[in-house]
């Protein structure tokens, strides 16, 4: 079997989880949200999306996209050492961007996708995990 016709298990999944996001900033800007970065990183962590609200509040989203049920809910997978990451580059992007904690509301959410059958979504959208 020739090596170059294997699938990196790594690869296919990066691209679900790619197709996830552009599934969840589409669905951010019709509900209202203006996308201000995508794929924002800080070392190895990355924050997914941030967004603005119609609101004003300032939104730091992680999606999450599961493909198999035998992994269970996607939103399942943000735990609390997953959280403290998303927070801490989350800082590192406010002190970047001279934005005052203070001053402006901040938003942490989880956009949780699952495929069904025949390429349907199940979308469900958790706007502040923090509260």
């Amino acid at each position: 079997m020739n090596k170059n016709n294997l699938i990196n298990p790594k690869s296919l999944n990066k691209a679900k989880g790619d197709e996830g996001e552009i599934i969840a900033a589409d669905f951010l800007e019709k509900i209202g949200y203006k996308i201000i970065k995508k794929k924002f990183r800080k070392g190895r962590n990355e924050i997914d999306i941030i967004a603005e609200s119609g609101c004003g509040s300032l939104n730091f989203i992680e999606v999450k996209t599961r493909f198999e049920r035998m992994f269970g809910k996607p939103y399942e997978a943000v735990d609390k050492k997953k959280l403290k990451k998303i927070i801490d580059v989350s800082n590192f992007f406010l002190i970047n961007s001279n934005i005052d904690r203070e001053k402006r509301l901040i938003n942490y959410g989880i956009i949780s996708i699952e495929y069904i059958e025949h390429r349907s979504i199940k979308l469900i959208f958790f706007e502040n995990i923090l509260e």
